[in-house]
């Protein structure tokens, strides 16, 4: 396939993301309810566009990839419910940039647990990025937002465990059918959380429902599944350094929108973890093909 088409692809699954943050702070119901039903309503987007092959795909799953699925499935819950609670408490920026170490925690648990080797140049770029979210959680603390920083920042390392988990089984399972599975795997962990919590299923505003249909046709459909999709035609790092583009985006959104202003503290700190983001994954397997279809 021509680049073009699949650049522009990329481009448009950045603006899907950089919307997710915006949707949930209209959406008036529960941060784990949000989380539910993206899930839930993804997990039935992508079971439709895996059509009438779909069952059949997913019984010729060897049982070891189920299982990593069902892995994945777990973190994705994990990471969707915390990421989507910070938004109460820090500001879409800040969230949005403490989510996006995701890449370095990738990075750090594959050199730590994988034994992978990295160069200086992701070395220090991991440094500057660890330096420029200690600055914006530094003043976050003094406005009081320190905690939603937190919750942010534990989403990225779930979803960071969620990404290497799948890494090697998106080789061999197609978009639909990981996204069926691992979607919907996750919405079981969630409905057994929201149950067991006592929280209302039914009740919220008909805008609450749009919202939840949109947040997983542009976020979850748009968003993460075209990255994957575009993982067949470029390498690895340029998509990662493409999820980038979603601080940018939600921060401009952010702004225009809510009139969220970016501080000194976190236009610095946040120059800082991008460069040093896009430092480690630039020169990380740099040379390596693209691995998914």
């Amino acid at each position: 396939m021509k680049a073009f088409p699949v650049y522009l692809a990329i481009f448009f699954a950045v603006l899907c993301m950089s919307t997710s943050s915006i949707m949930i702070r209209f959406c008036s119901a529960p941060a784990l309810i949000i989380a539910l039903y993206r899930l839930i309503m993804t997990t039935g987007i992508a079971g439709l566009g895996g059509g009438v092959a779909l069952p059949e795909k997913v019984t010729a799953l060897s049982k070891r990839d189920f299982l990593f699925m069902c892995i994945a499935g777990v973190f994705l819950a994990l990471h969707l419910a915390s990421w989507i609670s910070s938004l109460s408490y820090t500001s879409i920026s800040s969230s949005v940039l403490f989510t996006n170490l995701q890449v370095i925690f990738v990075l750090a648990f594959s050199l730590l647990f994988l034994h992978e080797k990295v160069n200086r140049a992701v070395t220090a770029g991991i440094a500057i990025a660890v330096a420029g979210s200690c600055l914006v959680a530094t003043g976050d603390l003094q406005h009081g937002r320190l905690a939603g920083d937190m919750l942010a920042l534990v989403s990225g390392a779930f979803i960071a465990v969620y990404y290497i988990t799948g890494r090697h089984i998106r080789a061999r399972v197609d978009t639909m059918t990981y996204t069926f599975i691992v979607s919907g795997v996750a919405s079981l962990v969630l409905l057994a959380t929201t149950l067991g919590m006592g929280l209302a299923l039914s009740g919220y505003r008909p805008m609450d429902w749009v919202l939840f249909f949109l947040m997983a046709l542009g976020p979850g459909i748009g968003g993460h599944a075209v990255f994957n999709w575009a993982l067949k035609y470029v390498k690895a790092p340029l998509v990662s350094v493409s999820i980038l583009g979603e601080s940018v985006g939600a921060s401009i959104l952010g702004y225009l929108i809510f009139k969220e202003a970016l501080l000194w503290y976190q236009l610095s700190g946040g120059a800082l973890i991008l460069l040093g983001i896009y430092l480690a994954v630039s020169n990380e397997q740099k040379n390596q093909p693209a691995q998914v279809q």
